[in-house]
């Protein structure tokens, strides 16, 4: 009769006492945690918030759970000041996003009344707290469950009862003892968390197993340090001493299924009162007539009625004779673990702070790159495997926590030695300590970040979540220069970056917050990544450190080696000592196999020593090939020792450096993946892997599956559904709109772009052949489907905020949104030169407005522009003169109507062609595109340089403008003395108006009037014609159906 869940959390101990990811790492990464000195409260003056900041409590019993407690803050702040009244001793800190209270009861004090105490003094000096954990330790009840001791039991409703049951409280009758009263079941967001954590560990991402293993460094809390887990018979009671139970004969342990050290969660009832229950015979009576209970306690009892609250016990003994206090520091982590982890997934509370108001629009709009989070765990990158890379971790936790380290830490290396997991696991480590500014990792495979465009915009959102007191700051340069995100980067990092940082209470010399940077030589164009080091220098003003990690390239080696030594770190990865890092390697490679074999029952000594040491050497130094030798050998599953005899099966006979061994791993993978295939469907097998290859190394930005396979024409799934081991494909390849699917790691790229290196695959890459069959795959798309109004949404003054997004995404697919951002690009890359009436100049000819039309409903106009600024440097004015002028009339058309396009889309054929010179190339082209209702066009420039006059004569202001009865002359008055509309003749409204920047016919908007038409000083209308006249003298006609 199991009255509750129980997940099981995979996770056991290694030598050292810690434990190891459940889930599958990166090679060379780790968790290794921080030493204490990097704690918040050591590395630099620690934060003082106020009193209402705090929203958690937490409440514990002994002195030994408050410790444990303490090591699950990832920042200690200031104590406050305190009521004389208020006899608590609080700790104060923060866990992930949530401000938290800790307060432990006295020495000696124990039970409900004691709890109850302290909780109402925590409640009356920190009004914000809404929700609390009362988290610590706790008797089992083996009888009930599986429970062990170590385990964690959580409060959670079961049948009558709510989660807690206060098991002493009653009356006594002639002929029993009656419990009466009922007590309140855990808040609903507590409730909700612990079921994502359940679906966590069942997906076998136990994180509370990390913040368990910091607790291990000290002995005291280490699991082997606690002594046997003994349960004896219910009737056998302890003999002996009180402190141990070396005088009970062991012939009446009981005999139970072996566990090794995994962690066990149950959730369900606890019994509360305030006796020490240490009998097993009434231990399991009071279950029973419970109902069933999972642990006994002597606090929770006295709260769960005025402090909304969960319990959280980590079990330390039986609740029988044989009690004793061993287990109590493990079982008091565990606890502490736990709760930190439910915590995690807990939504912060929204707390008012007048120093830190909430983000004005302009900070919400302010452009941020894709895949840059001010969370770094929400990005799809883990960090390291705990057991490697321990001493790097350590050199540069004490760079970011040291009082004074140099500005810069850069950490370079060569492709595939692990810099980006290094990089975020610094990111996450800071997170959780409440140091990190910012990160931002370039990534050739990513649109946002593989180019300087959004760096410094997304930086500075992240610090004005990140920082507290930045956010005001940069609100206020925001306010001061609203356009500063079009500007250089150079003014936008002066403004948006160290103007903001500067103004931050304390000086230098004050906490430092981290600037996290990898991969900067994946960052487009070498002027951008000078610029970007220029800028770094300047942080030495503020209170930011940068982490930089890159290839050892020219571009950025040379800058940093003329900056002074005092100012930055260098650190080569490429350089550690060999021992050490086939070290780590051998650690992944272990862990990786082991697992594999428990999963599919292999042999308990595969793969082997030798079989490691084969695949140690082979790596190199390279982390990479280790996670892609072991990703090709899972990919086998049953078949997985065939796949690791072909690559011990490797060619070692010359002696090869870390590229040529990275080479071979791949090519490996790649011949597997035709191994299938004979004679002609093999070369057509190829030929079809070559293509898709091709395309997916090249994007400027990650597609889904579907949405690559409808780009390229191909069946994207099928053909590369053995090449998990070099792409990261998603499980549910049929997804919409899906994941993207993406590569391991950028040195594949190189790989299968360099002939020398893939070359023998018969795999090589032609980057520019790629490229230019890209263009032509975009155009193909494009054309298919571009066409006017493509949303159907038949009215020509409909706004792009008036249009939901579902609606545009409906229509414009992830491979159509790419081919209408890329084409030009995939342009450039090719080398293709281009000719007059070619492939590109009949694409424009005929979809131009559409091309515009679908950029605007997609945001996209300015990229739309620059695109064709690029497309422009292409072309030969002497090659192809008619492109070449066609070309420059489209730049013009764009940066004339970029806003009415931006506006409202479909205005690209309407107050785009209406108001362009009559000179215009793209006019004359699409002159029959132009609305039927606009019959009677306005006179406008001949050409894009010339000035607007429509009607001449008057040379002073015009004060009123009105339509003769018929409606055939125009009249204009240069002095009126009670300037008003006219409204022509009739009693009835017209139906034309002037709203703002809009002609409008009733309540549609209509037309949208550049800056130069709008503000007349009168206007006339007269039944379907409209006249305007203006200050400059100018007079305006237009006619319309309506």
């Amino acid at each position: 009769m199991p009255p509750a869940k129980q997940i099981r959390t995979r996770g056991h101990f290694c030598t050292s006492s810690g434990l190891s990811r459940p889930s599958s790492p990166v090679a060379g990464e780790t968790t290794t945690p921080a030493p204490t000195s990097s704690r918040a409260t050591n590395s630099g003056p620690a934060r003082r918030l106020r009193h209402e900041d705090y929203t958690i409590g937490w409440i514990c019993a002994l002195p030994m759970e408050l410790a444990a407690a303490q090591e699950m803050l990832d920042e200690e702040h200031q104590s406050l000041p305190q009521n004389a009244a208020d006899s608590n001793v609080y700790v104060l800190g923060r866990i992930g996003g949530h401000n938290v209270v800790i307060a432990c009861l006295p020495v000696g004090q124990m039970g409900t009344n004691a709890a109850a105490s302290v909780a109402t003094q925590m409640q009356l000096a920190f009004s914000s707290v809404r929700l609390g954990l009362i988290v610590g330790i706790g008797g089992g009840v083996p009888s009930t469950a599986d429970v062990r001791l170590g385990d964690v039991v959580v409060s959670q409703p079961f049948k009558d009862h709510g989660g807690v049951v206060q098991y002493d409280f009653g009356k006594t009758t002639p002929y029993k003892f009656e419990r009466t009263g009922s007590l309140n079941s855990p808040p609903q967001v507590f409730l909700k968390a612990i079921a994502s954590l359940e679906a966590n560990n069942l997906r076998e991402r136990v994180g509370f197993l990390h913040s368990l293993s910091k607790l291990a460094q000290y002995p005291r809390f280490a699991r082997d340090k606690a002594g046997p887990d003994d349960l004896y018979r219910v009737t056998y009671n302890h003999e002996g001493g009180p402190d141990d139970c070396q005088k009970c004969r062991k012939e009446y342990v009981v005999r139970r299924q072996p566990r090794g050290d995994d962690v066990v969660v149950h959730y369900g009832t606890i019994a509360s009162g305030n006796q020490v229950m240490r009998d097993a015979k009434e231990r399991d009576k009071v279950s029973r007539k419970l109902g069933g209970v999972l642990c006994f306690e002597m606090e929770a009892a006295g709260l769960m009625n005025s402090f909304p609250c969960l319990v959280v016990r980590g079990i330390c003994d039986y609740s029988d004779s044989h009690k004793n206090k061993s287990w109590q520091p493990y079982a008091a982590g565990t606890a502490a673990a736990y709760a930190k982890e439910l915590l995690l997934l807990v939504p912060p509370a929204k707390v008012e702070m007048p120093e830190d108001p909430p983000a004005p629009a302009m900070l919400l709009n302010l452009p941020r790159a894709a895949d840059t989070p001010s969370n770094p765990y929400e990005r799809k990158k883990s960090p390291c495997l705990t057991g490697t890379r321990v001493e790097l971790l350590e050199k540069i936790y004490a760079w970011a926590y040291g009082e004074n380290s140099p500005n810069i830490f850069w950490l370079s290396g060569l492709a595939g030695t692990g810099k980006s997991t290094v990089a975020q696991t610094l990111a996450t480590e800071c997170f959780e300590k409440g140091r990190l500014g910012a990160s931002f990792f370039f990534s050739r495979s990513g649109a946002d970040v593989r180019h300087a465009g959004k760096f410094v915009t997304s930086i500075a959102a992240q610090l004005a979540d990140n920082v507290p007191g930045a956010k005001p700051s940069l609100c206020k340069a925001l306010k001061e220069r609203d356009t500063i995100a079009e500007e250089p980067i150079r003014s936008q990092w002066h403004h948006l970056i160290l103007g903001p940082m500067s103004k931050l209470e304390g000086d230098t010399s004050s906490a430092r917050y981290i600037l996290v940077v990898d991969a900067l030589d994946e960052c487009e164009g070498e002027d951008d990544i000078g610029e970007i080091l220029n800028l770094f220098r300047s942080l030495k003003k503020t209170r930011l450190r940068l982490f930089l990690t890159s290839r050892p390239d020219v571009p950025i080696r040379f800058p940093l080696s003329e900056m002074p030594t005092s100012e930055h770190l260098d650190f080569v990865l490429h350089d550690i000592k060999k021992s050490t890092v086939d070290n780590d390697i051998r650690f992944f490679l272990r862990h990786e196999l082991e697992r594999l074999a428990r999963k599919h029952s292999f042999d308990k000594d595969w793969p082997g020593e030798q079989a490691i040491d084969s695949l140690v050497r082979n790596a190199s130094g390279l982390f990479i090939w280790a996670e892609t030798a072991c990703r090709f050998v899972q990919q086998g599953r049953i078949l997985a020792p065939k796949k690791l005899g072909l690559i011990l099966d490797q060619s070692h006979s010359t002696v090869k450096g870390p590229e040529q061994h990275l080479d071979e791993i791949y090519a490996t993978v790649l011949r597997q993946s035709l191994t299938k295939y004979e004679g002609d469907d093999a070369e057509e097998v190829r030929s079809t892997l070559k293509e898709l290859l091709g395309g997916i190394v090249i994007l400027f930005n990650s597609l889904s599956i579907p949405s690559l396979g409808r780009l390229l024409g191909q069946n994207v799934g099928q053909a590369l559904g053995d090449l998990h081991a070099i792409l990261d494909i998603p499980k549910d390849i049929r997804k919409e709109p899906g994941d993207a699917l993406r590569l391991h790691h950028p040195s594949f790229r190189d790989f299968l772009l360099n002939a020398g290196r893939s070359g023998k695959t018969g795999l090589w890459v032609d980057e520019e052949q790629a490229h230019q069959a890209l263009v032509t795959k975009c155009i193909q798309v494009m054309s298919n489907f571009l066409k006017q109004d493509i949303l159907g949404i038949g009215r020509f003054g409909a706004l792009v905020t008036e249009v939901e997004r579902h609606r545009v995404e409906g229509s414009l697919h992830p491979e159509k949104q790419y081919a209408c951002l890329y084409w030009i690009q995939h342009l450039h890359k090719s080398g293709s030169q281009l000719n007059d009436d070619g492939e590109v100049h009949q694409f424009l000819k005929k979809h131009l407005l559409n091309w515009l039309e679908a950029l605007g409903w997609m945001q996209k106009v300015s990229e739309g522009f620059h695109a064709i600024v690029s497309l422009e440097s292409m072309i030969s004015a002497q090659r192809c003169p008619r492109l070449s002028e066609f070309v420059h009339d489209m730049k013009r058309f764009v940066l004339y109507n970029r806003l009415p396009i931006e506006l409202a889309p479909l205005q690209t054929y309407c107050s785009a062609l209406v108001f362009s010179p009559t000179a215009s190339l793209v006019k004359r082209r699409f002159q029959s595109q132009m609305p039927l209702w606009m019959p009677g066009l306005p006179q406008v420039r001949d050409n894009w340089d010339a000035l607007l006059h429509t009607l001449e004569g008057h040379s002073e202001v015009v004060y009123a403008v009105a339509f003769s009865p018929d409606g055939k002359q125009l009249a204009a008055v240069a002095f009126w003395l009670d300037g008003k509309q006219s409204p022509g003749s009739g009693s009835d409204p017209p139906r034309l108006r002037i709203i703002e920047e809009w002609i409008t016919i009733g309540a549609e908007k209509r037309l949208w009037l550049p800056v130069d038409y709008r503000s007349p000083r009168h206007v006339a209308i007269h039944g379907d014609k409209i006249g305007l006249g203006y200050s400059s003298g100018r007079v305006l006609c237009m006619e319309f159906i309506c």
